[in-house]
């Protein structure tokens, strides 16, 4: 009867102890999923390598249209952003890095802002210096979607043909990539 009553109890303690562990890493994976995801390269998107740009025309927020056509004929580095996201405010200095450079050998940047109230937040304004076209779209505009964007920040490398050369999630994942000379 003793032996039962302890194994009772050590099922008990090992159930709870099992427990603790789920909920701890429940709240650590929140906690990374509202800093924009994790931060490996290709995780949570659906932008794949044999992607090539898709077809849209857009307004950037200067009034000036945009298509897909724009970003054909050199290297184009595309990033995707919310305004809830902390993790975008962070990741701007980065793409600004890649941005100049980009610009520097011939390439373009554009800045997709996707949410409420995105054409009039800080982040679309802090965007704007930084990268070449900036295009706010309201949550329910489907340009994200059509690249493929699920998790903030975002990106994707487009050679001059408008195919994808990587993609990933998060600003560690940008970081890893360098732009061709």
């Amino acid at each position: 009867m003793i032996l039962a009553v302890g194994a009772l109890v050590l099922a008990g303690v090992a159930g709870a102890v099992n427990l603790v562990i789920l909920l701890v890493v429940l709240r650590r994976w929140r906690a990374l999923e509202a800093a924009g995801g994790l931060p490996a390269a290709g995780t949570f998107t659906d932008v794949r390598m044999i992607d090539r740009i898709p077809r849209f025309s857009a307004r950037a927020v200067d009034g000036t249209a945009v298509t897909e056509r724009t970003l054909l004929g050199k290297e184009t580095l595309v990033g995707f952003f919310s305004p809830t996201c902390r993790a975008c405010v962070d990741a701007v200095p980065v793409f600004a890095g890649h941005a100049e450079r980009l610009r520097g050998s011939g390439g373009t940047s554009l800045a997709i802002v996707h949410g409420d109230g995105a054409a009039g937040s800080e982040l679309a304004a802090m965007l704007g210096d930084a990268m070449d076209i900036v295009i706010a779209e309201g949550a329910e505009a489907e340009l994200s979607r059509r690249y493929g964007a699920k998790h903030y920040p975002t990106y994707a490398w487009y050679d001059r043909n408008g195919t994808v050369t990587s993609a990933g999630v998060g600003v560690a994942a940008l970081r890893t990539e360098l732009v061709a000379p």
